[in-house]
């Protein structure tokens, strides 16, 4: 993956989780779970966005994982930004 590769992908994320993700953090997104802890760090405290409730409802549907739509209206848990991020990288 080139670096306008992770540009491109770390733009995606931080529009799916309505966050801004520190330029440090850029190149050190190599794996899924690598991806995953640094936006769960950054994600720590803050709760879903409509969007990304929505997407989370149909992927606990499609998926048939209730867990991911339950408790919305509080803080993000890494199952949830594990799901939407495997979304977001098929």
């Amino acid at each position: 993956m080139d670096s306008l590769d992770v540009v491109e992908m770390v733009m995606a994320f931080e529009e799916a989780f309505d966050v801004e993700i520190p330029g440090d953090d850029l190149g050190r997104l190599d794996n899924p779970s690598e991806i995953v802890d640094r936006l769960e760090r950054v994600l720590s405290n803050q709760r879903p966005n409509n969007a990304a409730k929505a997407l989370l409802r149909k992927l606990a549907n499609e998926q048939q994982r209730p867990e991911l739509a339950e408790g919305l209206k509080g803080t993000w848990r890494r199952e949830q930004v594990e799901a939407i991020v495997r979304e977001m990288l098929r």
